[in-house]
């Protein structure tokens, strides 16, 4: 037996099913209705929250503007970004250099659901001090950090707030004082390379080697000899004194610099006539019993295969350093 039922029968039916079942059919459908749409609000919860937090609650968090005159040009393995929303661990650290480039001492990015290990990574970042300075390096002293606070809410927003190496006194007085030398020391006639051979031996000629600071690094000393202060101002410096006050003298004059780092040590790489050059003070300020003042050249301007020959000589692994992160080390 078949059953065929044509459209008008079909049309009647219903009419009369809805004029019978009218009330339960539409309860039927509204509650077929909210679950769909209950169902679509479950299934879609995370995209819909992102899109509200990003565009509604956040929205005017995320600011990566310049805001001071010390940002350095880019190098070849952080990429200066306005991205906010991370996808891999690069993407973190090149937001951080970023806003640090940038003068920043505070600032936000977001960890979206698509990216599930962005909170670990972030942590993970957080408690690698190794990878955190060398971002530094490629920053102007002044931009640089001391701590980093970061925090992570529970729905993705990063906080990062930025204590300076260098308060804004420090900033006023080093300026005067590396715009003085300058004006004294330095001529529109000289070439780049007797610039920096000009500054390395004045910063050499006017100061010592802080023994005391490298042996108490972590405490109060006499001079603050870890900072461009140290060397410039009160005549003592270690090794990131030196760096750092050089750093500032190249960058014044203009000449393609940064600071580069073993897991002991840091000196400056300097880009002149086309080339990269290690610079290393401290290793040519060295320490003599007898407190005279002796100027070497013996790390001045020299390639990473010079560098490494120093090294061999004298015995000493001061200067290894990543070659994955300092690419133009690499090539000098």
């Amino acid at each position: 037996m078949q059953c065929k039922i044509n459209s008008i029968e079909f049309i009647f039916f219903y009419i009369l099913s809805y004029n019978i079942y009218g009330d339960y059919m539409k309860q039927a459908l509204g509650f077929l209705i909210a679950c769909i749409f209950l169902f679509n609000i479950y299934w879609y919860r995370k995209p819909l929250t992102e899109y509200f937090l990003l565009n509604f609650v956040y929205k005017n968090d995320f600011k990566y503007e310049q805001v001071n005159s010390y940002k350095k040009q880019q190098f070849s393995y952080y990429k200066q970004t306005d991205n906010y929303l991370p996808k891999n661990e690069q993407d973190i650290e090149n937001i951080i250099y970023s806003a640090l480039n940038n003068g920043q001492t505070y600032f936000n990015f977001f960890c979206s659901y698509k990216y599930g290990k962005c909170s670990n990574d972030v942590k993970k970042l957080i408690n690698n001090g190794e990878k955190l300075s060398n971002i530094n390096n490629f920053v102007s002293p002044f931009n640089s950090y001391n701590k980093l606070d970061i925090s992570i809410n529970n729905f993705g927003l990063v906080t990062v707030k930025v204590i300076n190496y260098y308060d804004d006194a420090m900033i006023d007085l080093l300026n005067k004082e590396v715009d003085r030398i300058i004006n004294e020391l330095i001529t529109n006639d000289m070439s780049d390379y007797d610039k920096v051979l000009t500054i390395h031996d004045y910063i050499i000629d006017h100061s010592v080697y802080d023994q005391e600071k490298e042996d108490n690094l972590y405490t109060n000393t006499s001079y603050n000899s870890d900072l461009a202060i140290g060397p410039l101002l009160q005549g003592h410096g270690i090794c990131s004194g030196y760096s750092d006050a050089l750093s500032l003298f190249l960058d014044k004059l203009n000449i393609p610099n940064y600071r580069i780092s073993s897991n002991n040590h840091i000196w400056n790489l300097v880009y002149i006539n086309n080339n990269w050059y290690h610079i290393d003070i401290t290793w040519d300020d060295p320490i003599v019993n007898t407190g005279e003042q002796i100027i070497n050249h013996n790390y001045f301007m020299i390639s990473t295969d010079e560098l490494q020959s120093e090294e061999d000589k004298e015995k000493i692994k001061a200067h290894i350093f990543d070659e994955t992160i300092y690419l133009e080390a690499k090539k000098a």
